[in-house]
């Protein structure tokens, strides 16, 4: 891994976090507000808020761990980590909306 995808990695990794975050925040506000969640619901989207947009920072940590250990162009394949995460999410939403 170069130091220039390092840096284009984690700086992208921070904006996807706070991006995460603002989806987050505003979908889970707004079906907090327009349907009736059991107590189970509502605290996981109130914990999402704060774990989705950290997976993308936990990410962009263990690409510096990588790149520091020497690690191979393969661990570039971090960065699926928090998209694949997002579409779960995207997907429990859709399943909420229902």
């Amino acid at each position: 891994m170069s130091l220039s995808a390092l840096i284009i990695g984690v700086i992208a990794q921070i904006v996807f976090a706070g991006l995460q975050g603002l989806i987050v925040v505003f979908s889970g506000s707004a079906i907090a507000n327009h349907s009736e969640l059991t107590p189970f619901q509502d605290r996981l989207l109130s914990s999402l808020m704060l774990l989705l947009p950290g997976i993308s920072l936990a990410t962009a940590g263990l690409l510096v761990v990588g790149y520091l250990s020497a690690a191979p162009w393969l661990s570039n394949l971090w960065h699926l980590l928090p998209v694949v995460a997002l579409g779960l999410y995207l997907l429990f939403v859709l399943c909420l909306n229902r």
